[in-house]
């Protein structure tokens, strides 16, 4: 996973009008409607960033800039000099994602339907299942790559009440953890909801700590 991708799973949350189930048991293949809430060229997301108890201001910005048949392209711009910790872990990772002023200054892309997320951050940039909205407790979502290593995504939990406050609301979410191959970081850990998309990212790192997000996509 490259710096940029690590940041993208910090700065970035989708809005999706539906779920719908898949027609494939493989957990890579997405289907659902592609044309979504958050698709539109203009939309914007905001965060509430946390590095341990201490909320940290990145001066972010994330736009979607384009939309090809449900690949959304987002600009992401963020100030990463608020949090040594931050800098410091993007800084052990291969990969310029600085613009000259030392702010981070990327583009990502996502595949996002009604019916779940996939991601490309991966070596191959394969499609990698974030989430997909049907998921059951025990579900995995594993990617094998060029090298031989496996990433592989778990659904933890799921709640059928609206238990996990996100703003003005509480709403069901799935949750989902990730191993991790970056020296640093322990796990990954995705609360999405059906509505809202990823709504919360926590990085759990060796040394104890934890940075975490929530992401309010527009109309939350």
């Amino acid at each position: 996973m490259k710096a940029v991708e690590l940041i993208s799973l910090i700065l970035l949350g989708f809005l999706f009008f539906a779920c719908d189930k898949e027609e494939s048991n493989d957990p890579n293949s997405l289907g659902g409607d592609v044309h979504t809430v958050i698709s539109n060229v203009g939309d914007e997301f905001f965060l509430s960033v946390q590095v341990g108890n201490e909320y940290v201001d990145l001066n972010d910005t994330i736009k979607v800039i384009s939309n090809n048949n449900g690949l959304v392209t987002f600009k992401i711009k963020a100030n990463v000099s608020q949090s040594n910790k931050i800098k410091q872990l993007l800084d052990k990772i291969p990969g310029d994602v600085y613009d000259a002023q030392g702010n981070i200054d990327a583009n990502v892309q996502f595949k996002i339907t009604t019916a779940g997320i996939q991601d490309f951050f991966n070596k191959d940039q394969k499609p990698h299942t974030l989430v997909k909205y049907d998921a059951k407790v025990g579900d995995q979502y594993k990617l094998t790559k060029s090298d031989g290593k496996t990433i592989t995504r778990t659904v933890t939990a799921r709640s059928d009440v609206d238990d996990f406050p996100y703003g003005f609301y509480y709403i069901k979410t799935i949750t989902l953890e990730q191993d991790s191959r970056i020296p640093g970081i322990q796990k990954f850990v995705y609360r999405a909801n059906h509505k809202f998309g990823i709504v919360y990212v926590e990085i759990y790192l060796e040394d104890g700590s934890k940075i975490s997000s929530y992401i309010f996509a527009p109309n939350s």
